[in-house]
């Protein structure tokens, strides 16, 4: 019996399920072309249908992993995922791109303006919006901020860190404090929606991402957050989306195997 399942076979995607066939024959039954038939009969004649898509859309990436494994340098099937990871993402489009290059704009516009004081770490400024959280909560003092932004950087390796890096980073975290603070108009009207569902997966959002935030949410984890049922998770996104609260960047897609989740900006 066969331990990995496939994850494309059933896709609407032959290129992956042509790619994830051949690495299945190669990687697990030594090439064997009746013995993954044999493994998979389902799939048997229906695997002849992926092969024309391949070769008439494959990207040069897709054609470099089906070299590799005609090559039988996978020494495992996660190994393979692992590879393909990157080709799962989602192309920009619509909202998704139109929100990319705001935020390319402002990142350029804030390197030239800070100079040598722009810190371009995502991994840094990703963990001070985690950071910033915790001491929004805790109210904390401008020491406390100060001694984070400090331990932040040496954590992230700025050794010869400048009191420009200091600033900027003490500022960001600052921003972030209070924009976790604020409440407005719309929140307001969260509130008077008297929906108890509404108003506590709001604040399970507001909690974990600042305003202006991009920010992935699933079914699952949105049902888990607001402690409602699945069903209930996109009508309340709607709602939250329909009184500015957020914005929906770009739509998730359903499915065992699908690695798009929802993608939502914080308004306010």
């Amino acid at each position: 019996m066969i331990e990995i399942q496939p994850r494309f076979f059933n896709s609407d995607n032959k290129i992956l399920a042509h790619l994830e066939w051949e690495a299945f024959r190669v990687i697990v039954f030594n090439g064997s072309y009746s013995d993954v038939a044999e493994a998979f009969p389902k799939f048997e004649q229906r695997q002849f249908h992926w092969i024309d898509p391949f070769n008439e859309r494959a990207t040069a990436e897709h054609r470099l992993i089906k070299n590799k494994i005609r090559k039988n340098e996978f020494q495992s099937m996660e190994k393979f995922y692992e590879t393909l990871k990157p080709l799962l993402k989602p192309v920009a489009r619509g909202k998704l791109l139109r929100d990319k290059k705001k935020r390319t704009a402002q990142k350029a516009f804030q390197r030239e303006r800070l100079g040598d004081a722009f810190i371009d770490n995502q991994a840094l400024l990703r963990e001070a919006h985690e950071v910033a959280l915790q001491l929004a909560e805790n109210k904390a003092a401008p020491e406390t901020i100060s001694e984070n932004v400090a331990l932040l950087l040496f954590k992230h390796g700025f050794t010869n860190v400048t009191d420009a890096q200091i600033g900027t980073l003490f500022k960001y975290i600052q921003t972030q404090i209070d924009k976790h603070n604020m409440l407005d108009r719309t929140e307001a009207a969260i509130i008077d929606t008297n929906d108890k569902n509404t108003v506590f997966m709001w604040s399970k959002i507001k909690r974990r991402h600042p305003k202006g935030s991009t920010f992935t949410w699933t079914t699952k984890e949105g049902a888990e957050q607001a402690k409602c049922s699945k069903s209930d998770v996109k009508p309340i996104m709607k709602m939250l989306e329909s009184l500015g609260a957020i914005t929906l960047i770009q739509a998730g897609k359903p499915g065992r195997n699908s690695s798009r989740a929802a993608l939502y900006r914080r308004e306010v």
